[in-house]
């Protein structure tokens, strides 16, 4: 393995993680970034670039909106008249998530 692979969001560069070991994932064997499989050396997560990109931009997003229900809550529990009910943390598991540091 080589390079991270990185996801670019609202222009910030981001890492991929191994979903099960939160380890950087990388390119393995030859890869042009668009074919080829990547993944996790450590565990063995090992899948398609392809499928990689999708799984993490699902994570991205899934990760988005659970961020927004998170500010919510803390609004509805700072306050006398609004209440909160929803989903605040991941209910599935994601075979490859982004580093967000937000």
């Amino acid at each position: 393995m080589t390079d991270d692979i990185c996801i670019s969001i609202n222009g910030i560069s981001h890492p991929i993680l191994c979903g099960s070991c939160k380890s950087k994932i990388a390119f393995i064997g030859k890869s042009d970034g668009k074919s080829g499989n990547a993944g996790c050396a450590i565990c063995a997560n090992v899948s398609e670039v392809q499928e990689v990109a999708h799984c993490a931009i699902e994570y991205a997003k899934d990760e988005g909106q659970l961020m927004a229900n998170r500010m919510a809550e803390e609004t509805a529990r700072n306050s006398k008249i609004m209440t909160f009910k929803g989903q605040t943390t991941h209910n599935k598991v994601h075979r490859f998530i982004v580093d967000l540091h937000l």
